[in-house]
């Protein structure tokens, strides 16, 4: 299942429809695909070096995230990284998309850090998220 659908864009992109693209079903699963691969890079081996639930990266089922912790991102990840591109003309002077672009991609890196402090994981593969299966992230802090 995705983590979002084209009526969660025209919730934050109400004029969706009005700018010739009609089908959005391959952006989507783009976006699924990437926000999967990030989390498989930054915030799963995370876990491992805690001593988590889990042996090895490779361990990483998307099945078992809570996703709709994910949607907001991936809903700002779609619009900048997919759907605004398409839209501008790339002009010197910029347009209003390619201020969008940066808006987007400002607040889908903002959200995705929160989103990976704050996700369950169904480690046992029991349908549940239970609070000990809700992996807080701590700070990152030097230790000498």
């Amino acid at each position: 299942m995705a983590l979002f659908t084209e009526n969660d864009i025209k919730e934050y992109f109400p004029d969706l429809h009005n700018y010739g693209i009609q089908d959005f079903s391959d952006m989507i699963a783009k976006t699924d695909e990437d926000i999967y691969r990030l989390l498989r890079i930054e915030w799963f081996p995370s876990l491992q070096s805690r001593g988590s639930y889990g042996t090895a990266w490779e361990d990483f089922d998307t099945t078992k995230l809570k996703d709709s912790q994910l949607k907001r991102s991936a809903v700002y990840y779609c619009l900048h990284k997919y759907i605004l591109p398409k839209l501008t003309q790339w002009a010197v002077e910029g347009d209003s998309f390619q201020t969008q672009i940066g808006f987007y991609k400002n607040a889908f890196d903002e959200e995705f850090e929160i989103a990976k402090k704050d996700l369950y994981y169904d480690w046992d593969g029991d349908g549940v998220y239970e609070d000990h299966e809700h992996e807080i992230q701590p700070k990152q802090r030097l230790v000498r």
